[in-house]
């Protein structure tokens, strides 16, 4: 008996929940870009200016190509790369402008509009939206009043751009007129009436594309049998994420990290990785991951991995004073080698053979 008056209860309780759901106010879409780039060119201009804002367009989809812009930078610290490694992985790097203006002038400012789409029943009163940043109230619009901006967005927002007709939707959006870095973080928009509310969250990143992204491999200075893997970025806004993959799938920890930022908070970063060269097959790809924190903003670099010491293995073949084959490796030490030995043995074998016959 209690058990089917738990079930009824039940039952009750996930009707008035959807009751609820389609007979009050509710999202239906939180329209914020997860990821903007802001041009290059155009921020350090901007940053040099007196921190005019600078122009930013919507990254659509992430591709493997690597970004850059002609702009003159600071000069860039020493990252332990030889001068022919960088060239050759300079010429590697395809460039691409990022410009999304259409045509129009570089110093047309694009505004920020964030969109936030609900639904709300006719027979509902008092009803409110407000936007937040990082959980802190930046603007309220009232039905029949004037869209409020508030606290560090008051004089940045554009109050009056209309996304409706209809009355209860006309002032819906956030709209930012130069969008800036520290506009990075979480914005929430929330609808309420006398009756009910809801609310979402999204997560919003301004990105300024990396000038370079090189990725160069070498023998370890101190052990021999190491490979020294190092990847390096310049100039990128917000520090990103670097991740060096070997083989295509085996993630390599880094023994050792370098950050250096700027004036104009651009970020150069280096990691270091270290494997083992007989953990390695013989032609095997190496790569380097780059991410940024909170965005879809992907970048990649790959290369391949050669053994040069197995071009030049016969060359060391040398034979001890009991007649054995041996290779020697590059400190003078010797190896025995399974494969000649069994060479070895099988000319003794077919001269052997051979004598049998003959006699």
């Amino acid at each position: 008996m209690n058990g089917i008056k738990s079930f009824n209860c039940a039952l009750l309780i996930i009707v008035c929940v959807l009751f609820r759901v389609y007979t009050s106010v509710h999202i239906t879409n939180l329209d914020v870009p997860r990821t903007y780039i802001l041009e290059r060119e155009e921020f350090i201009t901007a940053f040099s200016a007196g921190h005019r804002h600078p122009l930013v367009h919507i990254e659509s989809e992430p591709d493997e190509s690597s970004s850059s812009s002609p702009a003159a930078t600071p000069t860039i610290p020493d990252t332990n790369f030889t001068a022919a490694a960088a060239a050759v992985a300079a010429s590697n790097i395809s460039s691409s402008s990022g410009n999304s203006n259409d045509g129009k002038s570089s110093h047309e400012i694009k505004p920020l509009i964030m969109d936030c789409q609900y639904e709300i029943k006719a027979n509902e009163c008092g009803f409110v939206l407000k936007w937040y940043f990082n959980k802190k109230l930046i603007y309220q619009w009232i039905p029949a009043r004037n869209p409020v901006g508030m606290n560090q967005f008051k004089s940045e927002l554009r109050t009056n751009y209309s996304m409706s007709d209809l009355a209860n939707y006309k002032y819906r959006a956030l709209v930012i007129q130069h969008p800036k870095l520290n506009h990075s973080g979480e914005y929430m928009c929330s609808v309420q009436t006398y009756e009910s509310f809801d609310r979402k969250a999204a997560r919003f990143q301004i990105v300024v594309p990396e000038k370079r992204l090189l990725l160069h491999y070498e023998n370890d200075a101190e052990k021999k049998n190491m490979l020294l893997i190092k990847c390096s970025v310049f100039m990128i806004y917000p520090e990103p994420n670097l991740v060096l993959v070997v083989s295509g799938d085996l993630l390599l920890v880094s023994s050792r990290t370098v950050v250096v930022s700027d004036r104009h908070r651009m970020y150069n970063k280096t990691i270091y990785g270290l494997i083992d060269k007989h953990l390695l097959i013989s032609p095997t790809s190496i790569g380097c991951v780059l991410t940024v924190s909170g965005s879809s903003y992907v970048r990649k670099r790959e290369t391949i991995y050669y053994d040069t010491t197995q071009l030049t293995r016969w060359s060391r073949l040398r034979m001890d004073e009991q007649g054995r084959f041996e290779i020697s490796d590059c400190s003078g030490r010797s190896s025995v080698s399974f494969l000649m030995t069994t060479i070895v043995l099988f000319s003794i074998y077919r001269r052997y053979f051979r004598v049998r016959i003959h006699i």
